[in-house]
């Protein structure tokens, strides 16, 4: 990537490395465009997220530039990225991103289907590649009794089995790469939304352009998951007033309802217009639905009921699912042209409504 550099001592720094935490926090906190993705966290051992937003651990500030070339919400050199990991770049119109397949997908094992979200497809995949030794663990985002999400390296097929299902809350899922380094783990996968995704993307392309060793080679697999938008934890004190969260078993969205599922098999659903006062503020700059950055897209939007949409965009990506579907892990069939059509309505929508929160 071409850029300007100016000499600091005797290292010779990509100009944005001039812009520090104080800088991120006036662009982008400030601003309400954070995602909460934690990706500066995950990298920085100075910074730590409390109360919604990152902050200094301590008093401190440096023009480092690490925080600040990490976030998705500075700046996003689209092209650059998309050249390293797919080898090429996407037309700009092409709303879906760069992809090598799509498909329909459900889980052909029983018990994933049980505790899985729409297809199972994500568990079962990752459960092929801990087989396989593809990875030695998942970053997952979980949660505890109340719903409250947390992250989880997952290490065996247990593991991945009770951190199935969808978490519709924002966390900064990022910082379990970190926890995964700590543990020992160096061939990690990574499950998240589309803005987690940018993050670690970011941090890959960067790992070349900057002096401090991010260890972001370690990180084997993205599997991103379509995102609309997402909420922040006081929606739970909200469903809490309708039905208690430790008798909840499953969230979902389909169409324009978040459906709650009670231990009774009671529906509860709420519609999202309402529910809007709840939406994390990053989310309306974000233009990515189906985290066209990842090796792997997962959503239940454009399949049939019990199946999820499964989009293999790098050759890695390419190689897991096959691999699954070869191995009894997942059963694939070709999406149809009206699901599709609906996936790319849906990622245009998310698209426009971005760039213009972005002006």
């Amino acid at each position: 990537m071409a850029m300007e550099t100016k000499e600091r001592g005797y290292v010779r720094l990509p100009a944005f490395l001039e812009r520090g935490f104080s800088d991120l926090r006036r662009e982008v906190v400030a601003r309400r465009r954070c995602s909460m993705c934690g990706t500066c966290a995950a990298f920085c051992d100075k910074i730590r997220i409390e109360d919604g937003e990152p902050g200094f651990i301590e008093d401190y500030d440096t023009v480092c530039g690490l925080c600040y070339t990490v976030c998705p919400r500075t700046f996003m050199p689209r092209a650059e990225i998309e050249q390293k990991i797919f080898g090429e770049v996407s037309i700009g119109n092409d709303v879906l991103g760069i992809y090598r397949a799509c498909y329909e997908a459900r889980t052909k094992k029983g018990d994933i289907r049980e505790k899985g979200q729409d297809g199972g497809v994500v568990t079962s995949i990752l459960a092929y590649a801990l087989e396989t030794h593809a990875i030695d663990c998942a970053v997952l985002t979980t949660a505890n009794g109340d719903w409250r999400p947390r992250t989880e390296v997952a290490r065996d097929y247990e593991a991945l089995k009770e951190g199935a299902g969808t978490k519709y809350t924002l966390y900064p899922s990022v910082i379990g790469v970190r926890e995964a380094q700590e543990e020992g783990c160096n061939a990690i996968a990574f499950v998240g939304l589309p803005c987690q995704i940018q993050g670690l993307r970011k941090a890959e392309t960067a790992n070349a352009n900057q002096p401090y060793e991010l260890r972001i080679d370690d990180v084997k697999l993205l599997i991103g998951l379509f995102c609309t938008e997402n909420y922040n934890e006081e929606l739970l004190d909200f469903v809490n007033e309708h039905v208690p969260l430790e008798r909840v078993k499953k969230f979902d969205i389909k169409g324009k309802e978040l459906l709650v599922y009670d231990d009774d098999g009671e529906v509860i659903s709420f519609s999202l217009a309402d529910l809007e006062g709840f939406v994390g503020d990053g989310c309306s700059v974000c233009t990515d639905f189906t985290a066209e950055l990842a090796d792997i897209s997962v959503g239940s939007v454009g399949s049939a009921e019990g199946w999820s949409t499964v989009i293999a965009r790098t050759e890695r990506g390419d190689e897991m699912v096959r691999g699954a579907s070869e191995s009894g892990y997942i059963e694939v069939r070709a999406i149809n042209a009206e699901g599709l059509e609906l996936i790319k309505r849906l990622a245009m929508k998310k698209r426009k409504r971005g760039e213009e929160a972005g002006l």
